[in-house]
């Protein structure tokens, strides 16, 4: 027979356990990537949806070539990002408390109705946090609309974000779907690996370690479709180009057109530069549209971007070689209204995540909340007066901020 036990006191708690183990082991890219560090959002009973914390990122100084520092003693300004709280996955079951008299029965409600549960919440987290960090990433490498995934495409990407030093351990990692995997594989057929290593390949389809990367194979990845126009060019009188800058004036849109968030771009002779010795890079530096926005009038538009704009006149923070001219050409990635998969290389820190705990109810029949490996889930259950119905609901808040998003880079396809 099984154990009788007080349903109040302890189904919640093993369910709560149960479920944020099961999320997070679903997870993929989510767990790839850094957590924020806990003293960013103690201090609170719970947090609510929209709620905002704050990251830190490592100061950047400007090294000096002699001893006397007397006019060059340098302030330590760490940069702040914000992380928002907007990534919300809810379920909400109708689950008869008989089912919670035993702890055979609490089993049978985690295997049938919370295992499921949490499989479907981390599929919509991945996805939500996957297209969030994609858009946020700035540097592109590949051909778009190519469906090529070789060797020298990947490397390209590990070039572009050694430029940026990247760290060169292994907490780099490439995402792509099964399109990419298809060619990536077929690409290294001939190359020499352990014999184990092509056993995997010719059996599994399976890349593991290779170019430099951990290889994680995701059929969650954004997707990125551009707006009705790519063609535009620098318009100083609709805003002047200034050190500092996260928006940029252009002209030449087409009358209605929306510039899609996420929209990647180069502008003519703004070159990247080195983070540490601010020489100029041998390609331009690319930026990212931060926001939707669509043509009004004047076919003209302020666009929101990212990276932020640092001439040299910024000192340590400069990334341009210098800011943009007016009617200086804006060249999209690809082409007008046209989708394309992104394939995303990334170093865990490049981007950071949290998953907070949740203001709860003090009057509730049960409610409890467990946080496993960083990732906590709430579960609630209450009389619902609107329908007479007991509404037991698995809950996940959190959200992701991108901290070093030059050190990832989107591998188009």
């Amino acid at each position: 027979m099984a154990n009788v036990f007080n349903t109040n006191k302890d189904a919640p708690g093993i369910i709560a356990k149960a479920a944020a183990k099961m999320l997070a082991d679903e997870l993929q890219f989510t767990k790839s990537i850094a957590k924020a560090p806990a003293d960013d959002y103690n201090g609170k009973n719970g947090y609510s949806a929209g709620d905002t914390i704050y990251i830190s990122k490592p100061a950047r100084f400007d090294p000096q070539t002699t001893f006397d520092i007397t006019s060059s003693v340098q302030d330590i300004k760490e940069e702040k990002v914000a992380l928002a709280l907007d990534t919300i996955s809810t379920i909400g079951v109708d689950i008869d408390s008989s089912q919670f008299a035993s702890e055979i029965q609490v089993a049978q409600v985690i295997n049938r109705v919370v295992k499921p549960a949490m499989s479907s919440i981390a599929q919509d987290v991945e996805n939500r946090f996957l297209q969030k960090a994609t858009q946020a990433t700035y540097n592109l490498v590949g051909t778009a609309g190519s469906t090529v995934f070789d060797t020298d495409t990947v490397l390209a990407a590990r070039e572009k974000m050694n430029k940026y030093l990247c760290p060169k351990d292994d907490g780099r990692f490439v995402l792509f779907d099964s399109t990419a995997g298809r060619s990536a594989v077929n690409a290294r057929k001939g190359l020499f690996q352990s014999a184990s290593n092509v056993a995997e390949q010719y059996k599994m389809g399976y890349v593991g370690m290779a170019d430099g990367y951990k290889w994680l194979e995701n059929e969650l990845l954004y997707q990125h479709t551009n707006g009705a126009d790519v063609a535009v060019a620098v318009e100083a009188t609709v805003l002047t180009p200034a050190t500092g800058a996260t928006q940029l004036g252009v002209d030449g849109v087409t009358s209605g057109a929306t510039i899609k968030k996420g929209s990647v771009f180069t502008i003519a002779d703004v070159y990247a530069v080195h983070p540490i010795t601010k020489q100029t890079q041998p390609f331009l530096q690319q930026f990212v549209v931060t926001a939707d926005v669509t043509e009004t009038s004047g076919n003209s538009v302020t666009m929101s971007i990212s990276p932020t704009i640092y001439s040299s006149a910024s000192g340590a923070l400069q990334n341009v070689s210098a800011l943009p001219a007016d009617e200086a050409a804006v060249t999209f990635v690809g082409s007008a209204s046209t989708t394309y998969t992104q394939n995303l290389a990334f170093h865990s820190e490049a981007f950071r995540m949290v998953s907070v705990p949740l203001i709860m109810p003090t009057n509730a029949e049960f409610a409890a909340q467990e946080t496993v490996d960083g990732i906590t889930v709430a579960i609630v259950r209450d009389f619902d007066v609107k329908t007479r119905k007991m509404i037991t609901r698995l809950d996940f808040l959190g959200g992701l901020a991108a901290v070093r998003p030059e050190w990832a880079c989107r591998i188009t396809a």
